[in-house]
This record gives C-alpha cells, sequence and structure tokens, in this order.
C-alpha cells in the first residue's frame, strides 16, 4: 500500500461514516408527519393527515410571527423523546402505535400529543389559504359548508 492510500483511506471512512450517519438522521418534521398519520389514517370516509397535508399546515403557519414559537420547540422535544424510545419511519404501525401508547400515559406525552392532535385538527377544518385542508378535502368528508364570507390574506396584522 502506498502512503496515499494509507493516509486516503482512514480520511475517507471518517468522512464517509459522517456523512452517511448524518444522511440518515430522520428529520423532525417527518417523524411528526408520521405521528399525525397514526392519529389521522385514511379511512373509507375520511382522509389521512397526509392527504390533508396536515405537516404543510404546521410549517406554514409555525413560521408566522403570531405563532407560538414555545409550541414548536415543544413540539421538536416530543419528537426528541419518541426518537429515544425506538419511534423510526420504517416501523411498523403496530410498532408505532405501541410506541404512542406508551408515550401518552405520562404527562408530557399526554401533553405533546394533545398538541399534535390539537394542530392536525387545525389542519382538517381550516381554510385551505393556510396551508391544510387541501381542495377542501376536509370539510368535504365531515359534509361542511364554509363559513363566508372567507379569509383573503393568511394572517392578519397583530395589534399590541
Amino acid at each position: 500500500m502506498t502512503r496515499r492510500i494509507f493516509i486516503f483511506v482512514p480520511l475517507f471512512a471518517t468522512f464517509s461514516f459522517g456523512f452517511f450517519s448524518f444522511w440518515k438522521k430522520e428529520d423532525r418534521w417527518d417523524v411528526l408527519e408520521s405521528v399525525q398519520n397514526q392519529l389521522f389514517p385514511k379511512t373509507k370516509r375520511y382522509p389521512s393527515a397526509s392527504e390533508f397535508e396536515a405537516i404543510r399546515y404546521l410549517k406554514i403557519v409555525s413560521k408566522d410571527n403570531s405563532f407560538d414559537k414555545d409550541d414548536l420547540e415543544f413540539l421538536f422535544r416530543g419528537v426528541e423523546e419518541l426518537q429515544s424510545r425506538g419511534y423510526k419511519m420504517d416501523l411498523t404501525s403496530i410498532e408505532k402505535e405501541k410506541i404512542l401508547k406508551a408515550f401518552s400515559k405520562e404527562r408530557f406525552g399526554e401533553n405533546w400529543i394533545s398538541m399534535v392532535l390539537n394542530y392536525t385538527l387545525e389542519a382538517l377544518f381550516s381554510d385551505p389559504l393556510y396551508g391544510g385542508n387541501v381542495k377542501e378535502i376536509g370539510w368535504k368528508s365531515f359534509d361542511h359548508n364554509a363559513g363566508v364570507p372567507r379569509p383573503k390574506k393568511r394572517f392578519g396584522v397583530i395589534h399590541v
């Protein structure tokens, strides 16, 4: 083995390991979306959280100044806690359900799941202008007629 190869191989191996371990790490948003789909799976009558784009809604509203940033930190802390308990994207639905049920028996977990449910329901029933309820799929599945007048802008001005 030449000197260059001797030096290059360990450097390449170190770099590759770091790069691929970073690449493999699951995104917090993806885990949140997975949980939303566990809580709102597709049924014959009702759409899944992915279908009414609940995660898209949460991403959009969380960027607005009126959004409580503590909520987002709380949601991400919950994701980290779930991951520490073995929650992964490639688990079966039954395995995910088991982890979520155990998590829900603790106060933090119960509050976290409640918040995820709250934002997911907002996405299901909000005006599509806000990023969820795409093509009014949530309203249609519940035979809901939208109120009039409907919003023309996503977010208003906050008066303090």
